[in-house]
């Protein structure tokens, strides 16, 4: 039978006050764990090619999501790509290019290019998915009213009003 999890610590409640000097002493003991070259300042050369990263991630309909140092897996099929994040102001681009596939996808079936049928019928998928969710996103509200939040329940006071003494 599997040990039940047991805190090291009892759990505590935390108030404000308590989250910053918890949040420090939890980092402080992750970086004893870690490797201490993790913690070094950055070569001239490994700050330029982290600055350069984000550099080549802006591509024509926005910008690349991948991490830093990483390849793109992709071969620069950023239409297709899960990854793009697509600026709102390049909505007109993206319709011209899912406009421009479909002339491309009936030139593909008249040849008989059943590869490259595939291809664009896969990458005008993944536009016309990216093109929904930027139409979703731009009918819904910029801005959510949430409201004035009222603590004086949850903080155990009440509101004593002037004429109840």
């Amino acid at each position: 039978m599997a040990e039940a999890f047991q805190y090291p610590t009892p759990p505590l409640a935390i108030y404000p006050e308590d989250l910053i000097p918890h949040h420090r002493a939890f980092i402080a003991r992750r970086r004893t764990e870690r490797p201490s070259e993790e913690y070094r300042e950055l070569t001239v050369t490994e700050r330029g090619e982290f600055l350069a990263h984000f550099e080549l991630r802006k591509v024509a309909l926005g910008t690349c999501g991948r991490d830093c140092a990483t390849p793109c897996q992709h071969e620069n099929a950023c239409v297709r790509c899960p990854l793009l994040l697509v600026d709102p102001a390049q909505m007109p681009r993206l319709q011209e290019i899912h406009a421009n596939f479909i002339d491309r996808l009936q030139e593909a079936k008249d040849q008989g290019w059943l590869g490259e049928v595939a291809a664009i019928e896969t990458t005008m998928a993944a536009a016309a998915q990216k093109l929904e969710a930027m139409r979703e996103r731009a009918a819904q509200p910029s801005t959510v009213h949430l409201g004035m939040p009222d603590f004086r329940t949850s903080a155990g006071r009440r509101t004593v009003s002037p004429d109840s003494g």
